[in-house]
């Protein structure tokens, strides 16, 4: 066995490598987007690729998913699997995917033509959810309170277009937070001169979101969501509240990590959609819709540092196992077992 390790700077690769490093697990990092990578798998005898995609990262959303398929070709094992990706950093295609298996998704509504999207609007129940197929932490996702708002968004979305990469200097109270946890100065200039040039890159190099448009209903008195990741037959989570005067949690920084305060029926809704789906990780995002369990959307990916503090995870059997644990470490021993 020898894994190979699609080098990012950040995320879970870090992690991976210790796990490798302490286990023997021979590894070798690999650049993905290298013109010969496919050469280069068969050439070191790589039997396992992983590869953190970024959502944040054109190439990996346009680029990096097909070449993984690619990989698969060669009788390679890749993390993350076929299923858990296909969908990733797309809310539209989640959309089909969740009803397909009739999952209890927030019911959603996705047009492709600009009267029909009017043509909703005009019975439509607002306030409603509006959200472009990419982003994260609450980016492009706005909440439309009336008629003339959902007709002016439709008008841009069948118009001019949208970035799905924000500004520099959007979602401001976010990007101080983070910068908050960095004391270096030096460091910290360093980070904000690289996040200003690779943001300039890739609101060049991404292609505009038109030709469509994508709305979720608005669910109530829900001052929190609940996140539940799925890794192989564990799962953890944590509560995110609510922004200030803000509908929305993603991306808030606002956690909260008690597990008694975590419904355990979010935790069984997420484990039988992930045995569906035959997925190796995958997110989901819970929150109530009169006092059901709905599913908000699903990702592979989550920040590492905000589940450093869990209380403990789950078992399949919904056994809580109390302790400190490392997410990535169960990803590589899942993705590695029975080789």
């Amino acid at each position: 066995m020898k894994v190979g390790v699609h080098y990012t700077k950040g995320g879970f690769t870090e992690r991976w490598v210790d796990y490798c490093i302490n286990n023997q697990l021979e590894y070798v990092f690999v650049d993905c987007y290298e013109t010969n990578i496919i050469n280069v798998i068969k050439q070191q005898n790589i039997t396992h690729l992983m590869w953190h995609l970024n959502h944040e990262s054109h190439k990996d959303i346009e680029y990096g998913l097909m070449i993984m398929n690619a990989i698969d070709l060669l009788g390679v094992k890749t993390f993350p699997n076929y299923q858990s990706r296909w969908h990733f950093d797309n809310k539209v295609v989640q959309k089909y995917l969740l009803e397909s298996i009739s999952a209890p998704i927030t019911k959603s509504y996705v047009f492709y033509n600009k009267q029909k999207a009017l043509g909703f609007l005009e019975k439509a129940d607002f306030p409603i959810v509006s959200k472009l197929k990419r982003g994260a932490g609450s980016s492009n996702v706005k909440l439309i309170h009336n008629y003339h708002e959902g007709e002016k968004y439709v008008n841009k979305l069948f118009g001019e277009g949208v970035f799905a990469t924000s500004k520099a200097f959007e979602n401001l109270n976010q990007k101080i937070r983070v910068a908050k946890k960095i004391k270096n100065p030096l460091e910290l200039s360093k980070k904000f001169f690289r996040y200003i040039k690779k943001n300039k890159q890739e609101r060049q190099s991404s292609a505009l979101e038109k030709g469509y448009v994508y709305f979720q209903d608005f669910l109530n008195n829900n001052d929190y969501d609940t996140r539940i990741i799925v890794v192989g037959d564990k799962a953890f989570g944590i509560r995110r509240f609510n922004r200030k005067g803000d509908f929305r949690a993603s991306g808030s920084g606002i956690l909260d990590y008690s597990v008694g305060n975590i419904d355990v029926n979010f935790v069984k809704i997420a484990f039988e959609v992930s045995r569906k789906l035959n997925t190796d990780c995958l997110g989901f995002d819970f929150v109530y819709n009169e006092g059901q369990p709905n599913i908000i959307e699903v990702c592979f990916g989550f920040s590492v540092d905000a589940y450093n503090d869990c209380e403990g995870y789950w078992d399949e059997n919904l056994n809580f196992i109390k302790g400190k644990f490392n997410p990535q470490y169960f990803m590589i021993e899942d993705f590695v077992k029975n080789e």
